[in-house]
């Protein structure tokens, strides 16, 4: 196809170039012409075109559309690009053009690089250019190499004894042939010499003496790059020891630094130090904590959750970030003593504060400035404040002795509209105020005690509910206004119910002698009451009982409380000078525990659903962990002289139980239909008795007597026995080829499963007995708890102990357990406690779990390693959120939700390291 131009002049519009020369700068704008022609004169004979055309734009056309029309048509005619690196290219918006059009129309692989000025350093260990020591690179192409591309510098010399050194433009040509071509270079040089065997000598001699030349070259850049990466290794290590230190150290007081600077040292140096720190950061118990330097007195969350706001004891209102925990700006300032409480209206534009100057302001949360005047009922201290839910009126709360001071105020207007609850002969006080979701009534809680009100009519509903006399500090209605939560002076909370009037149950009492606020979850399903001892409680509903252990972590009374929207967060304010976030879900604990009844043996099935519970000799009860429900009807199996023992198969369907005593047999269950599918008979025995099914699900050991025997369950028949294997425990590994089993002496024996030979020993060292051995999930780790207080990890190739004991626990370890990944062990002990260990470094993850009242006796890591199920001689099973533990670095992604900058690593990470995006979704460049 050919095509004509204005001046009638033909050209090949489908002829294309084998490469596109990409400069910039003066320098490079000399000599490029010559370059140009030295490759398309390359391997051909005077009479045929080049096999190479070269486009270059020396044309002089000034900047604008013409020039780039005609550079994007050269560009996409052409099969490589020829970049030729230098500061100017660097810094050129042209060159940065030209290279994203190719990366976004070509490949990454057809780009060669040329240094023609300046350097390129690539770092092994990042797998990319050094940004720091590259001067020739163009930012543009940081980051986008998987593997260190081949690239060119160019050679200087002088021509004719030249004073001013030139490029060797030949030999610039050759490489950029050579690679364009695919050829190796010796082959493009013979084929421009084979009329004489002196020009074919000579270029094998020239070749000779380049490669030896680049080898020379190349090793001296190697043992420079060597020296420079283990300078910058031993540099990048100390700042990341450091940055684990300050983590630590920040924990409670900066988490939002605790936790980048936790990421940082995994991402400049991930070793097992860094990785644990992260871990720590991550499973922190305390969602974060924001710092005020006088008392908080109120807090609360905007309507979407992403803003929470505090006032003060210094007059001041503070904005923070949910997510990161950082303050929001400048604080609002107006009040001329203390705020008393904070409240958004409905659509999150608005906030509204209360003094104990007398005044309630309304603040502009946009541009953070006061809205019109402050509203002035000009009678003493306003202790509280809240909207309605359409947003148009304001309730405030006072106390001022005999003169009422309930008010309601219109927003827009900044009035008040008609006269103080109470009207004329009534003295209404109200030290909190409350509106219900719909509007409609007003709660209102004084010294005096718990009133309601019409919202319309502003007229008291009915006679005061009846409180002892007991002041009360703080209402709050369910979502679904059918209940008003009232706390008092007594410590303990009662529930009205808003249509009868009457309490719903007796009040929810806890140790703090003055319930201080309480404020119902989203759901309804909970609330949480602070105390003025520090703590704060989460309470369940339905079942009129405390949710787990208090959360403690306050050193003074704690003033507020607040969910946010979604109800996964609390936020409580004390006189501490600090407001602290709580996970609710996991609160450590991840909602009430499991209703059991009497326990007297427990096991948790492999893929972590079922719970089986003997609650008497005769039967097993089934729950499901997720639901906390039984599941269908008591399994009974028969009399028992003492507790049965029980045991899951590996695929969950099957359940082995034991009776040990009169019938001396194990039955086999379908644990879907409760149907007996076999029996294995066994002499008497009058030890304890041990099950425990093969992780291939073929056999079923059964210890007693110090023996132990391995069953078929295939034939249900006896395959053989391990005499004087003198165990408690017994435990399979992975493959189900060894047997692991608990000694007298306190050691651990191991057995070939298929000969039942004893293979070996741990050394010893427990102290005591030991109560429970686990394998890793890759068989090669064996972990042993013990009464000694110590959770050890032995070599099962060798048998010695791995690192230091672990250590923490305050009584003996009942139960080990690994996560899936085999990063994590879980144990649980006599101490109350379950505790999270982190297998590389066998330090302790985080703070221990607690809310079990008694000895944990068994301790489980879910398949997916998300949760932990435990079980306790409290007669409870409870269940435990660890998500963190299985990806922390996506927990804290997760987490900040895109807070983690660059602007923050400069921030926060000492000079040094180059800077790594910390989470790959985080928005950083």
């Amino acid at each position: 196809m050919r095509s004509r131009t204005a001046h009638g002049r033909r050209i090949r519009t489908e002829l294309g170039y084998g490469a596109f020369l990409s400069y910039s700068g003066d320098r490079d704008r000399q000599w490029l012409p010559n370059l140009q022609r030295a490759i398309e004169r390359q391997s051909r004979p005077w009479y045929k075109p080049p096999r190479i055309r070269v486009f270059l734009d020396d044309s002089g056309i000034s900047i604008g559309p013409r020039l780039w029309g005609k550079i994007e048509a050269g560009l996409s005619r052409s099969e490589w690009l020829v970049v030729m690196a230098s500061p100017e290219a660097k810094a050129s918006a042209w060159v940065d053009r030209e290279i994203e059009w190719w990366l976004e129309n070509r490949s990454i692989d057809n780009i060669l690089l040329v240094v023609s000025a300046g350097k390129l350093v690539w770092d092994e260990q990042r797998g990319d250019w050094n940004p720091e020591l590259s001067t020739a690179l163009p930012t543009r192409l940081s980051g986008r190499f998987e593997q260190q591309p081949v690239w060119k510098s160019v050679d200087l010399h002088r021509p004719d004894n030249s004073a001013d050194p030139q490029p060797d433009v030949d030999n610039v040509a050759l490489g950029i042939a050579s690679v364009v071509r695919g050829l190796p270079e010796d082959d493009l040089k013979s084929e421009g010499m084979r009329d004489t065997r002196r020009n074919l000598r000579t270029a094998r001699i020239t070749a000779a003496i380049l490669g030896f030349l680049l080898l020379l070259t190349s090793a001296v850049s190697v043992i420079a790059l060597v020296q420079r990466s283990e300078a910058t290794r031993q540099r990048d290590h100390a700042v990341a020891q450091q940055l684990i230190s300050q983590s630590s150290f920040l924990a409670t007081r900066d988490p939002f630094g605790a936790r980048l600077k936790a990421l940082a040292a995994w991402r400049i140096d991930p070793n097992p130090e860094s990785r644990l720190a992260v871990l720590n950061a991550a499973i922190n118990p305390e969602s974060g904590l924001l710092a005020h330097s006088w008392p908080v007195e109120s807090v609360a969350y905007s309507p979407d959750g992403k803003t929470i706001a505090s006032g003060s004891g210094d007059g001041m209102v503070r904005l923070w970030d949910a997510a990161t925990q950082r303050k929001i700006g400048a604080p609002f300032i107006g009040h001329n003593n203390g705020v008393t409480s904070v409240v958004f209206g409905p659509d999150g534009k608005t906030l509204a504060s209360s003094g104990s100057d007398g005044t309630v302001r309304l603040w502009n949360v946009a541009d953070r400035r006061q809205i019109g005047g402050a509203f002035d009922p000009r009678s003493g201290t306003i202790d509280a404040v809240a909207f309605s839910p359409d947003g148009r009126t304001l309730v405030t709360g006072g106390e001022t002795g005999s003169r009422a001071n309930i008010r309601v105020w219109d927003v827009a207007a900044h009035r008040q509209i008609g006269k103080p609850l109470g009207g004329r002969g009534v003295a209404a006080t109200a030290l909190t105020v409350a509106f219900s979701p719909d509007g409609r009534t007003i709660a209102t809680g004084s010294f005096d005690g718990l009133q309601l009100w019409d919202a319309n009519s502003h007229a008291p509903l009915g006679k005061e509910l009846a409180t002892g006399g007991i002041a009360i500090s703080s209402v709050s209605f369910s979502q679904d206004g059918k209940s008003v939560a009232a706390a008092d002076a007594d410590g303990s909370v009662t529930l009205w119910n808003t249509s009868t009037r009457k309490p719903v149950g007796k009040p929810f009492t806890a140790s703090g002698r003055w319930a201080e606020s309480v404020a119902f979850s989203p759901d309804g399903t909970m609330f949480a009451a602070s105390y003025d001892d520090g703590s704060v409680q989460l309470w369940d509903v339905l079942r009129h009982s405390p949710m787990g252990p208090p959360f403690t972590g306050h050193t003074s009374k704690v003033t507020a409380v607040a969910f946010s929207p979604d109800g996964s967060t609390l936020a409580s304010a004390s006189d501490d000078t600090t407001v602290r976030l709580w996970d609710v879900r996991a609160q450590r604990q991840n909602g009430p525990s499991i209703n059991t009844g009497k326990l007297s043996t427990t096991a948790l099935s492999p893929d972590g659903r079922t719970l089986a519970v003997t609650d008497s000799n005769i039967a097993v009860r089934f729950l499901n962990v997720a639901t906390r429900r039984q599941i269908g009807d008591p399994l009974h199996f028969g009399e028992a002289d003492k507790g049965p023992v029980i045991a899951f198969s590996p695929d969950s369907t099957v359940l082995a139980t034991d009776s040990y005593g009169r019938k001396s047999s194990v039955k086999l269950w379908d644990v879907r239909s409760h149907r007996q599918i076999g029996k294995l008979v066994y002499g008497q025995t009058s030890g304890n008795l041990v099950l425990a099914f093969s992780p291939d699900g073929r056999t079923l050991a059964i210890s007693g007597d110090s023996s132990l025997r391995i069953w078929s369950l295939a034939t249900h028949r006896q395959i053989g026995t391990v005499p004087d294997a003198g165990t408690a425990n017994i435990a399979f590994s992975p493959d189900s080829r060894t047997i692991a089993t608990s000694t007298v002496d306190d050691t651990v024996a191991l057995w070939d499963a298929a000969t039942h030979r004893r293979i070996g020993e741990t050394q010893p060292g427990h102290t005591a007995q030991i109560n429970e051995v686990a394998f890793s999930p890759d068989g090669t780790v064996l972990a042993t708890a013990s009464r000694d207080n110590t959770v050890r990890l032995w070599s099962v190739a060798t048998r010695q102990l791995i690192g230091e004991p672990l250590t923490g626990h305050r009584n003996g370890v009942n139960s080990v357990a690994f996560s899936p990944d085999g990063k994590v062990l879980v144990t649980g002990s006599m101490d109350q406690t379950i505790r999270l260990w982190d297998v590389a470094t066998g330090r302790q993850i985080g703070e221990p779990l607690e809310g079990h009242s008694a000895s944990v006796t068994g301790a489980f890591l879910g398949p997916g390693g998300r949760t932990v199920v435990s079980w306790s001689g409290d007669d409870s099973v409870r269940r435990w959120n660890v998500d963190a533990t299985v990806d922390p670095v996506h927990s804290l992604c997760e987490w900040a939700r895109g807070a983690f900058t660059a602007d923050r690593w400069r921030a926060y990470v000492p000079a040094g390291p180059a800077y790594r995006r910390l989470c790959p979704k985080s928005g950083a460049k």
